[in-house]
């Protein structure tokens, strides 16, 4: 992050992150904890049979894929950062390493507001079934869409459109669209 002109870290809205964590964590975890209640008590605990086995063997792994998830959303964040030589991104800790758009590779670029729900299908890695390209978001409906030469199209998230445009704006003027001249260019 030599020289960062811009920097931006997202994370999943509290409200969605919490929603989450109930139930992909929370909840088959105390399921799991009432169903070994009333199977330990309503049973003879020392009577070990192929189905208790089973029983357990399957709440070690809803448990292990309980913290699993708990862990990710927990650690999920969208970094951006611009500086000279182009822009940086990564979805932590899914993608470990940062992405790199070179300002050579972007045929041009906008800030806009989008649907995450309808333009991409929810939040996170997406891939558009209308042509839009594939997102990068975690929260929020601001994005920063880049066209590149090769005519694919990424959307990356942000909390701050004002900052990572004036950023891109001083860093690569000629190569922005205003929203108003882009949709033009599409009905035309």
């Amino acid at each position: 992050m030599e020289n960062c002109l811009y920097y931006e870290v997202q994370r999943i809205n509290k409200l969605l992150k919490w929603f989450i964590l109930l139930f992909l964590g929370a909840i088959p975890l105390i399921s799991y904890a009432i169903l070994f209640y009333l199977f330990t008590f309503k049973h003879n605990p020392f009577f070990l049979s192929k189905e208790t086995y089973t029983f357990f063997t399957t709440g070690i792994i809803v448990i292990l894929i309980s913290i699993l998830i708990i862990i990710l959303f927990s650690s999920l964040k969208l970094e951006i950062f611009l500086n000279s030589e182009g822009i940086f991104f990564r979805l932590f800790p899914i993608q470990q390493k940062f992405r790199k758009i070179t300002f050579a590779e972007v045929a041009f670029f906008t800030v806009r507001k989008f649907n995450p729900i309808t333009e991409y299908g929810g939040w996170g890695i997406r891939y558009s079934i209308r042509g839009n390209g594939v997102a990068y978001t975690l929260s929020g409906n601001f994005g920063l869409q880049i066209e590149l030469n090769n005519s694919r199209k990424v959307l990356i998230g942000t909390q701050n459109p004002d900052q990572i445009l004036s950023s891109l704006l001083s860093l690569i003027p000629s190569k922005y669209i205003s929203n108003k001249t882009r949709e033009n260019n599409e009905t035309n």
